[in-house]
């Protein structure tokens, strides 16, 4: 497996590998139509290994299984009913997050077909995509698969269907409720991207103080100030220090300073990856392949070198050219 995946990757699957908690977060995120259905289900999270290799590279996909007790009691010949919630999050927008959602969704469905070879007669559960964005512009990507297309729109040949999509970045603080864990998870997640005001400071702080007090949610709370210590501005990350200093949590304060040092001593790959990014993506513009190809190089002064190429650029190729 590919360890191209991001510092957001690792937050999201952090927070939300939990049963209980990925349940919380269907119910919280998505439209009543499809939360009041799947309220009542038990939910497992799948293994990684049902989705390919290939597209496992990103590692950015949480599988739910939603199932329900047979209608006739444990002894009924029926099979269990059952749907899975397959989430993709975004940190940035994606044209092609259909089609990737797509190749997830029919992997999915061949091993099942692989396995059900002698029931001729099955039908295969349903899978509900979910887009969940935390970047920092408005998403314009289409989410209609069928508008990547050429005539795909009026065509009856070309799958039609659209994830359900949520944009983080607009639930109201108040509105992101539930347990510890889940309410942790999605905050940071949500303000990953976004520039911190001082009441996000705040909460922020709040929440990873009452983490530190609970040994369930205290390897998240570490997992939080790694990541932001790795992919927050310098001074973002000295005003949440004194956040945490101003409300008299200084353990909170601690594994701040603690996290930004080693991101100093190490001279942090994931870090020099996330601004290359950043920059290269607001100067020109980059693909997800691109994008894939800078979070994957392992190489320090690779980077450096394009870090400081982007300076000069007159074209994206001339700093990719330095991952070479």
């Amino acid at each position: 497996m590919s360890d191209a995946n991001t510092p957001y990757d690792t937050l999201f699957r952090t927070a939300f590998e939990k049963p209980e908690t990925a349940h919380e977060l269907t119910l919280l995120l998505l439209p009543e139509m499809h939360a009041g259905r799947l309220s009542g289900a038990r939910v497992t999270v799948e293994p990684e290994s049902l989705v390919d290799d290939q597209a496992r590279t990103h590692r950015t996909d949480l599988l739910l299984e939603f199932t329900w007790p047979r209608r006739n009691g444990p002894t009924s010949p029926s099979r269990t009913a059952y749907v899975y919630v397959l989430y993709e999050h975004k940190s940035y927008r994606s044209r092609w997050v259909t089609v990737q959602l797509l190749r997830y969704m029919a992997t999915i469905w061949q091993r099942l077909v692989t396995e059900r070879e002698q029931h001729q007669d099955d039908v295969l559960p349903e899978i509900l995509p979910v887009v969940l964005y935390h970047g920092e512009e408005r998403w314009d990507a289409p989410l209609q698969f069928a508008e990547l297309i050429a005539n795909g729109p009026a065509s009856t040949h070309v799958p039609h269907y659209r994830p359900v999509f949520v944009d983080l970045t607009t639930i109201p603080d108040d509105q992101i409720t539930g347990s510890l864990r889940a309410v942790l998870g999605l905050v940071a997640l949500k303000y990953s991207r976004l520039q911190l005001k001082r009441a996000a400071m705040n909460l922020l702080t709040e929440l990873l103080h009452r983490g530190e007090a609970d040994p369930g949610v205290r390897h998240l709370v570490r997992v939080v100030q790694h990541i932001y210590a790795q992919v927050k501005d310098a001074d973002d990350v000295k005003r949440l220090v004194a956040a945490a200093s101003r409300l008299g949590y200084h353990e909170v304060e601690g594994g701040y300073m603690t996290f930004a040092q080693e991101m100093v001593e190490k001279g942090s790959l994931e870090s020099r990856r996330e601004t290359l990014v950043r920059q290269l993506d607001r100067k020109f513009g980059l693909t997800d392949p691109e994008r894939d190809r800078i979070l994957s190089c392992d190489d320090p002064s690779a980077l450096d070198a394009a870090l400081d190429e982007i300076i000069i650029a007159d074209d994206k190729a001339s700093v990719l050219n330095k991952l070479s």
